[in-house]
């Protein structure tokens, strides 16, 4: 069931294969209401989904001995990025605590 606004969720993953073999996980990350992308193993993605529903949507899409992550991204946030990406993540990412 779709949530009434967009939750923010963090992405990270250690894939074992070659990229060209991920292609419908990364177009279904892609699909997400917004996304930032700053980091190589990393998405931030704002989702209409609960984690309950992206988590199965996401694992089919990788290989067993691949490695997710997901979980609820939320702010404030430290660490050394490009303007651009800080500005997304002052926009997109609820700082609740």
């Amino acid at each position: 069931m779709p949530l009434l606004r967009p939750y923010a969720y963090i992405i990270c993953y250690d894939l074992k294969e070659p990229v060209y073999q991920y292609n419908r996980f990364f177009e279904e990350l892609r699909r997400s209401h917004y996304w930032w992308h700053f980091l190589t193993s990393t998405w931030i993605v704002l989702r209409y989904e609960a984690l309950a529903e992206l988590g199965p949507k996401l694992r089919p899409l990788i290989f067993q001995n691949d490695r997710l992550l997901i979980q609820p991204a939320k702010g404030p946030s430290d660490g050394w990025l490009p303007k651009e990406a800080w500005d997304w993540l002052q926009k997109n990412v609820p700082r609740e605590w």
